[in-house]
Parts: structure tokens; C-alpha cells; sequence
């Protein structure tokens, strides 16, 4: 649930506007640990260029209180946003680099601290009232200033993107933690939507803050509810898969899926990930290095992986779901977990463009557009 974002554009936030960001995606290799899992703006959409180096993290520059930057994660998959405290401490090496500078009188101490467990990683935190900035959009919002860190190498945050009812933040404050409802968009601008490059085909990607941007994909976006307000959550009960010769139908396996931008794979339930990963010739799960060995040569000729849900087909080819690990070894973005959760992750946000819809509780999709 970790997602890393490079801001090398900047674009002016306007009334009725919409702007986007570019992103950079950092190359830490997630596969060794299972994969991981604006000041108020009545109606702007704001978009972000992304720049993607290795299809395994992405992230932007965000300004923290009076103008402190840090490369923080957008993640839809948590819903607190923190940043590295100077008391940190960690025994893996999280808290090296980049600390908040608490002596900025623009960072408020609240007098309240949290825990929070995610996919990949533990996190407790002090909470603080500050300005965060992506891009010229801004909004005062309570965040997290860490104390300890497990699982979070060369990330200095993250900006959770789920919905307010996640937030431990909220949960322990009583406040509206959420940077995007902090924004103040008007109901008709009240969605942001996710491009991200393939390595193969580019070094770059686009969140856009309040809109879409319809020259990032093809075709029609096809809409599925949001089933809870917490995560971003569907109902894939009625999906199929067909990799290559193998065809099958998951059921109830696949319930409770979400989309998550901050994981780098697609993590489902044992049972379906084995066998889609057996349709596809990936070798058996590897538990050491806690994924499935893949020969390389099939992001060219492996066969697709469709989900069917009932009224669209989501097709991912092999050129996105053949992950490089490097030293000519690579992985399948199909892996598994034990969680509760099905989660859709940077894999299926490569092959489609995203869109989530807090206006109408829905996420859209469409095949995205690669050079």
C-alpha cells in the first residue's frame, strides 16, 4: 500500500482548472518481502506528470508545514498521512533520511499519537496540525510524525487515499484527516485519477487532483461501486480468469478486493493466484523469496490475464504483468496473500487508467494509453 510519486512539474491550482502532476517511481524492489502490499479549491482539477523508473514505486514531492519537502507515497489503499519524525527509530533502516524539522512553528503538536499496521510495514506516530502541498493544492490537515518505522526503506511517508473512516488519525483527533476531502472540491470534481507508465514504454506517469484526463486512455471508462467507504472496495464475485489455456471461474474467492495504488502487484487469495499462475507457465510460489519465478522472455509471448466482471472484461498482457527483478530473473505480478483483502495494485493500474469517484462511490477504468 505504498506508492512513490516525483513531481516534476509544477502547475498553478485555478478555480473551474483542472491540473496534473508527473511522478517518478523509485526502483526498490518490493518482491523480496512478498510485495507490499491544496489550500480550499471549490471546483479545480489539478494534474501531476509522473516519471516511473522500474514499475515497482512511485512518488511525489509534497511541501509539509512551511515549505519542507519530502518524497512522499499517494496511496489509495491507507487513509493517514505522515512524514519521518527526528525521534524516529527503527531495527530495519526505515528512518534513514530526510527528517521533519518540528523547530517550524507552522507544525502544531495536537498531543495525540497513533499505531498503524500495513501491508508491508508498522508505523507509530505523534500527530501534528500542518499545511500539506502537492503541486500548489494545500489543505491544513492533522499528520502523523513518526516515532517508529518497520518496513518503510527509502520512503519518507505517504498521503493516504482511502476514505476518512480508515484514518486512525480521525479515529484518535476527531478530525477530518483526509487530504483530498480537506481540498473542498465542489461534487463534480470530487475524483482523481491515476496514469502510470510502463518501463518499457516510457519513464513516466500522471495523477490528476479534481478530474481525468481522457488523452491518457482509450474507450469508454467502465464504472464498479464502491462497496464500503473505507478502502476503495468492489465486489469481483462474478469474475473469471482465462490466462492462456487455463480457464476458470474464481466465485466468491475474489470478494472483497480493493484497489490499492501504494502495492505493487496483484495479491489474491491463494487458490486463484496458484492457478492463474500455472495458466500463465510461471514456475511454482516460491516461499523464500515470496514470489512466482517467471522466465523473462514471457513479457513478450506470455498470454493475457482477463477478469470478467459482468459487464466489462479487465485484459492485463504480458508485457505488464512480467515483473523485471533484474540479473535476468523476473517475477509474476500475480502473487498471493493471507489478508482479508484482494488487492489490485500498480499492475492493473499500468494496463488501465483509473479513476476514483467520491461524488458517485466508484472507481472507472479504461485501457490506458502507452507510447
Amino acid at each position: 500500500m505504498i506508492l512513490y510519486f516525483l513531481l516534476l512539474l509544477f502547475v498553478s491550482a485555478k478555480k473551474n482548472h483542472t491540473f496534473t502532476l508527473r511522478i517518478s517511481k523509485r526502483n526498490n524492489n518490493p518482491i523480496a518481502s512478498g510485495a507490499s502490499a491544496l489550500a480550499r479549491f471549490s471546483s479545480t482539477k489539478t494534474n501531476v506528470n509522473l516519471k516511473n523508473i522500474g514499475n515497482y514505486f512511485y512518488q511525489v514531492y509534497v511541501s509539509v508545514g512551511n515549505g519542507q519537502s519530502f518524497l512522499l507515497d499517494l496511496d489509495t489503499g491507507s487513509a493517514d498521512t505522515w512524514v519521518r519524525g527526528p525521534a524516529c527509530s527503527s531495527t530495519d533502516g526505515s528512518c534513514s533520511g530526510a527528517r521533519v524539522n518540528l523547530s517550524d512553528t507552522t507544525i502544531k503538536p495536537l498531543g495525540k499519537s497513533f499505531q498503524v499496521t500495513y501491508g508491508s510495514g508498522q508505523l507509530s506516530a505523534n500527530i501534528y496540525t500542518t499545511k500539506v502541498n502537492i503541486g500548489g493544492a494545500a489543505a491544513t490537515i492533522p499528520i502523523g510524525v513518526s516515532t517508529y518505522e518497520s518496513g518503510f526503506v527509502g520512503n519518507s511517508g505517504l498521503v493516504g487515499l482511502a476514505y476518512n473512516s480508515l484514518s486512525e488519525i480521525s479515529s484518535t483527533t476527531g478530525k477530518n484527516a483526509n487530504y483530498f476531502d480537506a481540498l473542498g472540491f465542489s461534487p463534480s470534481y470530487q475524483k482523481f485519477s491515476f496514469y502510470l507508465s510502463n518501463a518499457a514504454n516510457g519513464d513516466y506517469g500522471e495523477i490528476t487532483i479534481g478530474g481525468i484526463d481522457s488523452t491518457r486512455f482509450k474507450g469508454t471508462l467502465q464504472w464498479v461501486p464502491v462497496i464500503s467507504k473505507t478502502y476503495w472496495q468492489f465486489d469481483v464475485s462474478k469474475v473469471t480468469f482465462k490466462a492462456g489455456t487455463k480457464v476458470g471461474c474464481v466465485g466468491n474467492v475474489v470478494r472483497n478486493a480493493i484497489s490499492d495504488t501504494g502495492t505493487t502487484l496483484i495479491i489474491l487469495y491463494a487458490p486463484v493466484a496458484d492457478a492463474i499462475n500455472q495458466g500463465i507457465g510461471a514456475s511454482p510460489y516460491d516461499s523464500s523469496g515470496g514470489y512466482y519465478p517467471i522466465a523473462c522472455s514471457k513479457a513478450t509471448s506470455g498470454p493475457n490475464i482477463e477478469f470478467k466482471f459482468p459487464n466489462f472484461t479487465l485484459s492485463i498482457p504480458s508485457n505488464i504483468y512480467v515483473i523485471d527483478l533484474g540479473g535476468g530473473n523476473c517475477a509474476s505480478g500475480i502473487d498471493r496473500g493471507a489478508g482479508s483483502f484482494n488487492i489490485f495494485g500498480d499492475v492493473l493500474t499500468r494496463a488501465y487508467y483509473t479513476v476514483y469517484d467520491k461524488q458517485h462511490s466508484q472507481i472507472g477504468f479504461s485501457r490506458a494509453l502507452h507510447p
